[in-house]
């Protein structure tokens, strides 16, 4: 008979390990299902502006519409001619206002709009243009308010030498 309830207290013990370690399982499938769940919503928003930065990089590299627009006639902004960086355009691009520009590009987000060689910016008419005021020509982002940033890079020809126009999306 003592030895009935020693192998009943056993069979008790043994039963309440399992559950814990089935609780324990359980509980990591619960925090690993809400994180992935909280991670998937967070990253729409990135994704979204990530393909807003590669549509604007690619109307800044397209030739815009029309050909040679001017501020009067622009539909769409583009810096590039025969496949290589327009001066005139980019300075038509700098000399209109930041409201302005962001009506003709197909995001409307906040932008920073730079070229650069060997990680130099460039003063081409001037050294960037966009929300941030890039007068001695170093790119400093550290100040802004973002929940978002994404930095898009992309290869122009400029004066038959290829350089990188860098373009900075935030939201």
């Amino acid at each position: 008979m003592l030895e009935d309830k020693l192998l009943s207290n056993k069979k008790a013990q043994v039963w309440i390990t399992d559950f814990i370690i089935g609780f324990i399982i359980f509980l990591i499938g619960v925090l690993l299902t809400s994180r992935f769940i909280f991670n998937a919503m967070t990253d729409d928003d990135f994704s979204r502006i990530r393909v807003e930065a590669e549509t604007t990089s690619e109307d800044f590299l397209s030739e815009g519409v029309p050909n040679n627009w001017t501020n009067d006639t622009l539909v769409k902004i583009g810096l590039i001619t025969n496949n290589r960086l327009n001066i005139t355009k980019v300075s038509r691009l700098y000399n209109m206002s930041y409201p302005d520009t962001k009506f003709y590009l197909p995001s409307g987000l906040d932008y920073l709009l730079f070229f650069q060689k060997n990680l130099t910016v460039l003063n081409i008419t001037k050294c960037g243009y966009g929300a941030i005021n890039l007068t001695s020509c170093a790119v400093d982002i550290s100040g802004l308010e973002y929940d978002n940033l994404v930095r898009v890079t992309r290869f122009v020809i400029y004066n038959n030498s290829i350089i990188q126009m860098v373009l900075y999306v935030w939201e």
